[in-house]
């Protein structure tokens, strides 16, 4: 059986054992995938719309999981046992109304029996409903007990879109034509309506978005779509500026089919990785495409949030936009990236070098200036992504001696490989439509994920193999993840400790790059050497570059929005008590504001839901 109340980040892959009272369906006994479904659901459907919820022992399996995104509650929930779900219920469920179950027709996501890993099989099946006030799609995952009984085991509820406020794109698309103008032409064709727009002179925004990166742009977008006016404000000169400034050799680590922007996917003939300065343009065109609202070169003077009246008030600076001007606004969205400000450490010492030392983050590209890097001896601190990119820079640069000193294990999968089984038959070129693949993507409770994902990692083990072989002999130290997990717990609770291989590993494993292990760290500097932590080595460095990583998201809130409301919010990334991520893309801790980032793909999964969270308040549907 299960473990009673298991804390969500120790879920693991014991817990799905043949000892359950879970048997695999023997084929001669089994109806259809689609006839146990379907009677299953109809079962189902019929207890939640008459808000009956004695028949929930019948249907749902006592250590069942529920995973519900804005569904039953505006917010994000993960129910684990019949027991929390049953109570939690008892609550919700009257005013949610649900009706109208359907399950998949066809496609990927009809029903169809799975074993996601040995012992365990179930039937599995994308379905769509109706709520009182709106329209969702989920998953239900089917397993038969000992009795015969098909319960529910994993099930997903998520709420798609609000009813008599959808998206305006597809069949709702805006007509274009002159003769849709609201005043007709002698009011502006839509260029002159569109320059009066972005200036705000007539009116104030409805949402106000801090940050014109991907969570940004995603979330504007998104809010557009649903008739509410948002302005974009960033302080760099340009859209895209962001991921420009980064440094030189950077690419996406993600691949393109993963990474779509919402109501916009990149060309089929766009690289498998985006440049840096590739994708800065993208976010350019993004913006004037999706006919965004977008202020650069703007600086914040001030900001004020009113209890009373529910509204925000920003001062902010913009040459071109009229100077200081004050905007108010019925929400905020902090879009300015899922990590905070640089942890910049400093050491006993330091003053005393005579060398160089910078934050990771002030990084640019050694290969530009080859003659000042040439004969140096360079040490990075610090095995992440952008410990190994720097590491790789300043070899192909020609420094003399590059090392990295790890301090403790770090989690390496290859882009040529591992990467691609993450995404595989979900977010490649035979996937399903990308809203269904995000849908089911985020289906699972992140702790199931977490358990299902060690078999994931073993198999991408043994294909890269040689590549893990090799790291170990240079003395590289590796780290598959808590109980073996791999890569995504370690970036939704850590948002570090891995590297996606894009070439320094094999010249670790060559020898051109070196690996110092100081478990304890940095004790502190001489004039030429950073001294290790146990007090007797010494490493000689003329550069050392701390790819120390970054802090929570909400140092950066209260560097730009002042201490009244970052002491209101609630930290930012790793798991609450019910393993759902803390405080992002829902409620923050403070009234109308939200914290929006990740990575290209969470942005667009997720700006849908912070989207139907400040919808749903404007239109009375939800309070806030």
């Amino acid at each position: 059986m299960l473990a009673a109340q298991p804390q969500p980040h120790d879920v693991s892959l014991h817990l799905f054992n043949k000892s359950q009272p879970i048997v695999t369906i023997k084929e001669e006994e089994a109806k259809s995938p689609r006839e146990i479904a379907q009677q299953w659901l109809e079962r189902f459907a019929s207890a939640l719309s008459g808000n009956d919820l004695s028949q929930l022992p019948s249907l749902i399996h006592s250590e069942s999981w529920w995973r519900d995104h804005l569904a039953l509650e505006w917010d994000f929930h993960t129910l684990h046992t019949l027991p929390t779900i049953t109570s939690f219920l008892q609550q919700h469920l009257p005013g949610c109304q649900f009706s109208n179950f359907k399950l998949a027709e066809s496609g990927q996501f009809a029903p169809s029996a799975s074993t996601p890993i040995e012992g365990l099989e179930w039937i599995e099946s994308m379905f769509s409903f109706d709520t009182k006030i709106g329209r969702g799609k989920g998953m239900i995952r089917l397993v038969r007990g000992e009795d015969g009984i098909y319960k529910g085991y994993m099930l997903h509820t998520s709420l798609q879109e609000l009813k008599g406020f959808e998206e305006s794109s597809g069949a709702r698309r805006p007509h274009g034509g002159n003769n849709s103008l609201t005043g007709g032409v002698k009011s502006g064709n839509w260029l002159e309506r569109r320059q009066r727009a972005v200036e705000f002179q007539e009116d104030q925004p409805q949402v106000l978005i801090i940050g014109a990166g991907q969570a940004g742009l995603n979330m504007a977008a998104r809010l557009q779509s649903l008739n509410m006016s948002t302005l974009l404000i960033d302080k760099n000169a340009r859209v895209g500026d962001n991921w420009r400034s980064r440094y030189r050799t950077l690419v996406t680590h993600d691949p393109v089919q993963y990474t779509h922007m919402y109501g916009l996917p990149f060309p089929s003939t766009w690289p498998l990785f985006t440049p840096k300065d590739k994708l800065g343009d993208w976010f350019e065109a993004y913006a004037s495409l999706m006919e965004l609202n977008v202020w650069t070169n703007t600086k914040i003077v001030s900001v004020e949030y009113s209890d009373k009246d529910k509204k925000w008030t920003v001062v902010v600076d913009n040459p071109t936009h009229g100077g200081k001007r004050t905007l108010t606004s019925n929400y905020l969205v902090f879009c300015t990236g899922h990590a905070g400000e640089p942890m910049i450490p400093t050491f006993p010492g330091q003053e005393t070098f005579v060398g160089t030392v910078y934050h990771g983050s002030q990084h640019q590209d050694a290969t530009q200036n080859t003659a000042s890097v040439a004969g140096k001896r360079v040490a990075v601190v610090g095995t992440g992504n952008s410990g190994h990119d720097i590491a790789q820079n300043y070899y192909e640069a020609g420094a003399a001696e590059v090392t990295m000193l790890q301090r403790r294990g770090t989690y390496v999968i290859q882009a040529s490989k591992g990467l691609f089984m993450l995404h595989e038959g979900l977010y490649d070129e035979t996937g399903p439509p990308i809203e269904d693949a995000d849908v089911y993507g985020q289906s699972l409770p992140i702790a199931v994920q977490f358990a299902l994902n060690v078999g994931l990692t073993e198999r991408i083990k043994a294909a890269e193999k040689e590549n893990i072989e090799g790291l170990e002999r240079a003395g590289f130290k590796l780290d598959f993840g808590h109980d073996g997990s791999g890569i995504y717990r370690k970036y939704i609770t850590r948002g570090g400790g891995y590297y996606i291989d894009v070439g320094a590993s094999r010249l670790i494993i060559d020898g051109k790059i070196k690996v110092v292990q100081s478990p304890e760290g940095i004790q502190g500097f001489d004039k030429e050497n950073l001294i290790l932590g146990d007090g007797k080595r010494k490493l000689p460095a003329d550069i050392v570059v701390l790819a120390t990583g970054y802090d929570n998201m909400r140092t950066t809130a209260r560097k730009v929005l002042g201490d009244k409301i970052a002491d209101r919010a609630k930290d930012v990334w790793d798991l609450d008590e019910e393993g759902e991520v803390n405080a992002m893309w829902r409620p923050s801790g403070h009234p109308r504001l939200w914290f929006m980032g990740g990575s290209l793909a969470l942005c667009r999964i997720y700006s849908r839901f912070v989207a139907l969270q400040i919808k749903a308040i404007e239109e009375g549907l939800a309070s806030g």
